[in-house]
C-alpha cells in the first residue's frame, strides 16, 4: 500500500465554545482514536492539555502564546519532531493529527504556515477546519469578537454545540442568520449541531470530506540520520512543547528576532492577557464551593464583559472541582473534578490548583484591583 501523508484537522472555535469538550470525546472513538494532538493555550497551566493528552499517546502542548501568531514557529517545529518520531516509532503510528486553537486564534495564518512550509506539505496534507460555536451565545460572541468571526469564515464544518441549552425555533434561526453571515466569505461551510457533545467523530469526517477532501499523497521520506548518533529519546517527542526551550515561542532567540514585531501586532489586535489565579486551601483555611462561586462572582463585578474566560482546576475543602465559564456565562460551571493529577512534563511536580482567567483591556485602576483580587503582582505572559 502506498503511504499516504497525515491529514490534519484544525479545531477551532471561540473561548467557551465547547470543542475540548468535543474533541475529547471524539478521542475515545473509532474514528479519532489513535489521533495525534497538538493543543495550544493560553496561561501557565493548561486545562485542556491535561484534559485530552490521557486520551493521546502523541501529543504537543504549545502554552502560554496564541499560536495563530506568535506560535507558528513552535508549531511547524512540533510537526516535524511529531512526524519523526512517528516515523522513528518513537510513539505511536497516528494516522491523523488534530491541532486545537486557543479561542482567540484566527486560523488564516495556521493554514498560510502550512501551506508554505514545504517540509509539512510533504509529510501532512489538509483534512479541514471544523469550528465550534456556542448555540447560546453565537450571535453575541460574533457582534462583538472578530476572531471568532474569523474562525467563521475560515470553517469548513460549524458546529453548533450546546444545543439543548435553546429551544427549537432559536436553533433554527440561528443555523438560518449563520448561513446567511457565511455567504460572502464562505458559502461551502456545513453547519453540523451538538448537544452535550454527542455529534460523533466519524459524522465531522464524512462532512469534511465532502468540503474539504484529503489529496492522495507522496511516499514518506526516510528517517532523519542524526549527525550526534543514535534516534532521540522517547520523551523527545510528544511532550509539553513549553519545557523545551527551542520549540517555545516565547523562549525561542530565532522567534525573538524574527517575530518580535509580529508578536507586538498580535498582542494589539487581541487586547487579551492570561492571568493565574492561585486558588489553594489549608488545613487551617480551607475554600469552600461557595466561597469560591462569590469570589469569582467579585471578579465578574470587578471586570464585567472584559471577563474572557475563567478554567482551571480548584481544591476546596469539599473536594477537587473543575471550574468552567466562558464570555457572556452568567455564573460558572463547577463539577467534581475526577482528572488525575500527573506532574508536568519536566517531572518536577504536579501541575497547581487554581484558574486560568483571560481578560481583555483593562484601565490601570481596574487592572490593580483585579491584580489584588487573585494575589497576584503582575499580569502573566500573553
Amino acid at each position: 500500500m502506498t503511504p499516504q501523508r497525515i491529514p490534519i484537522y484544525l479545531l477551532t472555535g471561540f473561548l467557551g465554545s465547547g470543542k475540548t469538550t468535543l474533541l475529547k470525546a471524539w478521542l475515545q472513538e473509532e474514528a479519532l482514536c489513535r489521533a495525534a494532538l497538538i493543543i495550544n493555550e493560553l496561561g501557565e497551566v493548561g486545562l485542556d492539555n491535561q484534559l485530552l493528552t490521557a486520551a493521546s499517546e502523541s501529543s504537543s502542548l504549545l502554552a502560554n502564546a496564541c499560536v495563530c501568531c506568535s506560535g507558528l514557529m513552535g508549531l511547524s517545529q512540533a510537526l516535524e519532531e511529531l512526524f519523526w518520531a512517528r516515523l522513528e516509532r518513537r510513539v505511536p503510528r497516528f494516522p491523523q493529527l488534530v491541532i486545537e486553537t486557543t479561542g482567540l486564534a484566527n486560523p488564516e495564518p495556521i493554514l498560510q504556515t502550512l501551506s508554505s512550509n514545504a517540509l509539512l506539505e510533504e509529510r501532512y496534507t489538509w483534512g479541514g477546519t471544523i469550528t465550534c460555536l456556542s448555540a447560546p451565545t453565537a450571535q453575541a460572541v460574533l457582534s462583538t469578537h472578530p476572531e471568532a468571526r474569523a474562525q467563521l469564515n475560515k470553517a469548513n464544518v460549524c458546529i453548533i454545540t450546546k444545543t439543548d441549552q435553546v429551544t427549537a425555533s432559536a436553533l433554527a434561526s440561528l443555523r438560518l442568520q449563520l448561513s446567511e453571515q457565511v455567504q460572502e466569505h464562505n458559502r461551502d461551510c456545513l453547519f453540523l449541531t451538538s448537544a452535550q457533545a454527542s455529534l460523533g467523530a466519524a459524522a465531522v469526517l464524512d462532512a469534511l470530506l465532502k468540503t474539504a477532501p484529503i489529496t492522495p499523497s507522496v511516499s514518506e521520506p526516510q528517517p532523519r540520520v542524526h549527525a550526534s548518533g543514535p534516534s532521540d529519546p522517547p520523551e523527545a517527542v510528544g511532550v509539553d512543547v513549553a519545557s523545551t526551550a527551542h520549540l517555545h515561542p516565547h523562549h525561542s532567540e530565532h522567534q525573538d528576532h524574527h517575530d518580535h514585531h509580529d508578536h507586538e501586532d498580535h498582542q494589539h489586535r487581541h487586547h487579551a492577557q492570561a492571568l493565574w489565579w492561585p486558588l489553594t486551601h489549608s488545613d487551617t483555611q480551607a475554600l469552600s464551593e461557595a466561597d469560591l462561586r462569590t469570589q469569582i462572582e467579585q471578579l465578574q463585578d470587578l471586570l464585567g464583559s472584559t471577563l474572557l474566560r475563567v478554567k482551571g482546576r480548584v481544591s476546596t475543602a469539599e473536594g477537587l472541582r473543575l471550574v468552567q465559564m466562558a464570555p457572556f456565562d452568567c455564573a460558572p460551571t463547577v463539577s467534581v473534578d475526577t482528572l488525575e493529577r500527573a506532574p508536568n512534563p519536566e517531572g518536577a511536580a504536579p501541575a497547581p490548583w487554581g484558574l486560568t482567567v483571560i481578560v481583555g483591556p483593562m484601565s490601570s485602576v481596574q487592572e490593580a484591583r483585579v491584580l489584588a483580587h487573585l494575589g497576584v503582582s503582575k499580569p502573566a505572559n500573553t
